[in-house]
């Protein structure tokens, strides 16, 4: 009464060994060109055919996957990782 008969290693929470890429994917590669651009949201979201939010939404992902802060941040990090487009 009042043991627990389960073992140490099955109480462990297992968690999935995903590692997070910073590898961008092409939409996203396309949203950074446009930023390095200084096109506003609404302007990306006209231009992709997408929704303001869809494009936060990108937006907030690619901040978090690459570690950058704000747009400007972004833009700098694109001219400097991204090779140009011909």
């Amino acid at each position: 009464m009042g043991r627990e008969y389960t073992c140490p290693a099955c109480r462990r929470v297992k968690r999935s060994e995903h590692v997070p890429s910073r590898e961008l994917s092409f939409r996203e590669r396309q949203i950074v060109q446009l930023i390095q651009q200084a096109k506003a949201n609404k302007e990306i979201a006209f231009e992709l055919s997408l929704t303001e939010g869809t494009v936060k939404e990108y937006l907030y992902h690619i901040f978090r996957k690459l570690g950058v802060r704000n747009r400007t941040d972004l833009a700098l990090w694109g001219r400097n990782n991204m090779a140009v487009a011909s």
